[in-house]
């Protein structure tokens, strides 16, 4: 270890445990598991405060060896090395006291096993099996104690959000072949958000009650297809297309296919999956293909878009509303919900498709682009006219692609590349800006101490700024490799851990 790296890093650590593709899917939920045990253990303290320590000093991996290094604000170091998330105190302290509710329980037969988590605090370790409950508990046996405690996951959304990335091999091929639709072979995996009665009202009906049934979609009857883009490798993150198809083919059109080589995105729509099923199930889909997509292969949560023709437009428009912190942008096609009636010029009007979002969600909304696509002969498009003249009033970036041949119809390949290039802009942009910066800051550090072995405090965090700068990035890449950045080898008897599922009888 050089001698400017800290053997002990004041924040909580979660491992992937890189050894093995089985493990590398569990590490997010493992600190849990020590704020679970508290109740029991420490009386009236608080759950993390452990004999009076802070709970910024709890340290937390999902392999049987802690890593060897964390960088403190460099998150792709952090992944090469095994490391997948780096939770601060104040996040820490805010799961730590909803922990608080943890309650003892047993271990249902239905519940989903996620894995283990190995716990260390100081020489101190403990094992725990984790589980997911069909109804979104979490579940943590500390196999030494053999007691079971539950929590609600909606608790740990700040741990869970990492989860959703992706912990695969970053030299791997992909399982599918470039630039052809195939069926994405199960198992899939659900969304953290599940469209139960609450969320329902909390996410699409603006916090009101809402006769909207909840979802009843079964994930193992689901069949997804995926597209990969030409030259797709995991080193750089794709971005994604969720296709919500009208019909019951759910196969994503080939006329996005120029848009999504252009871009760099990845495609996946589900079978089944068009007017006539359940719009909770629709929705719910949407999230699920978002979940599954993110394990299997490397994605820019920055860059996650929804688009959907006529009925599939109305729900791909109502989950990027409801859902910003899913959803980046969106492609309506020939059809368009709004949060608010919306008058067709006649005396009549189309009642609202979902509620407001609550005021966190629309800020996030506020941030992001929408495209609607439609023509002077689809039938809808006095409805899209008003209700993008309706967004647009309350300060959405909303801007409507209309072209006077277009019917409700899709697009043709060069329209569609044209709204979705104007909904990925900023970042694009962004993203080169970045890249330019780091590629400077690179060449500053190559003339300054060329390649050779990093053997300064200095040399250390110049790098890491370039990695920090534009993360994925050839010039990050480059700087990994003068850090001679590497994944952890195997542990020794670490357990296999199964891969995030639902297959598990029972399982929603």
């Amino acid at each position: 270890m050089h001698p400017w790296m800290p053997d002990h890093n004041p924040r909580l650590r979660v491992s992937s445990g890189m050894a093995t593709p089985l493990r590398r899917s569990v590490w997010a939920l493992g600190w849990i598991g020590t704020v679970l045990l508290c109740p029991a253990s420490v009386g009236a303290r608080g759950p993390l405060d452990f004999h009076g320590s802070p709970p910024s000093e709890i340290a937390v991996t999902i392999s049987a060896a802690k890593p060897a290094k964390v960088f403190t604000n460099c998150d792709m170091a952090n992944r090469l090395l095994g490391t997948v998330a780096v939770i601060g105190p104040v996040d820490l302290r805010r799961m730590a006291v909803a922990s608080r509710r943890a309650e003892e329980t047993g271990w249902p037969e239905e519940t989903n096993v996620l894995g283990h988590a190995h716990v260390t605090r100081g020489r101190d370790a403990a094992s725990y099996r984790l589980g997911l409950t069909p109804d979104g508990l979490l579940l943590f046996e500390d196999l030494l104690a053999q007691r079971t405690f539950a929590m609600d996951a909606a608790d740990c959304q700040s741990l869970l959000d990492p989860l959703m990335g992706y912990l695969g091999d970053l030299d791997a091929d992909p399982d599918v072949p470039h630039a052809e639709v195939v069926a994405l072979p199960p198992p899939y995996r659900r969304s953290p958000i599940v469209l139960d009665s609450a969320t329902i009202r909390d996410r699409l009906n603006g916090g009101r009650k809402s006769n909207l049934p909840e979802t009843q979609r079964y994930l193992p009857d689901e069949h997804l297809f995926v597209r990969l883009p030409e030259g797709y490798s995991p080193r750089t993150p794709a971005g994604l297309i969720v296709w919500i198809d009208a019909s019951k083919s759910g196969r994503p059109p080939e006329v996005f296919n120029l848009a999504a080589d252009k871009l760099g995105c990845i495609m996946v729509g589900a079978a089944e999956a068009g007017n006539g099923r359940l719009s909770t199930d629709r929705y719910q889909l949407g999230l699920d293909m978002v979940s599954t997509i993110s394990q299997r292969y490397h994605i820019d949560p920055e860059r996650v878009y929804v688009t959907g023709i006529s009925g599939g437009g109305r729900i791909s428009s109502g989950l990027v509303a409801c859902f910003p912190d899913v959803f980046t942008g969106a492609v309506p096609i020939v059809g368009l919900n709004a949060y608010k009636h919306v008058p067709l010029g006649d005396g009549r009007f189309v009642v609202m498709g979902f509620g407001r979002p609550k005021a966190s969600s629309w800020r996030l909304l506020r941030e992001h682009r929408i495209a609607p696509m439609t023509g002077p002969l689809d039938f809808n498009y006095r409805e899209m006219v008003n209700a993008v003249r309706i967004m647009t009033g309350d300060g959405l970036e909303v801007r409507l692609f209309e072209y006077e041949d277009m019917a409700h119809t899709l697009p043709t390949a060069e329209r569609f590349v044209e709204a979705l290039t104007w909904v990925d802009a900023e970042h694009a942009e962004s993203r080169a800006d970045a890249t330019e910066h780091a590629d400077k800051l690179l060449d500053g550090y190559l003339a300054r101490f060329g390649d050779a072995e990093v053997t300064t405090e200095p040399q250390q965090r110049l790098l890491e700024r370039v990695v920090d700068t534009a993360p994925w990035s050839a010039p990050a890449w480059r700087a990994c490799e003068i850090l001679g950045l590497t994944r952890p080898p195997e542990a020794p008897g670490a357990p296999e851990t199964p891969a995030i599922t639902d297959e598990t009888p029972g399982t929603p």
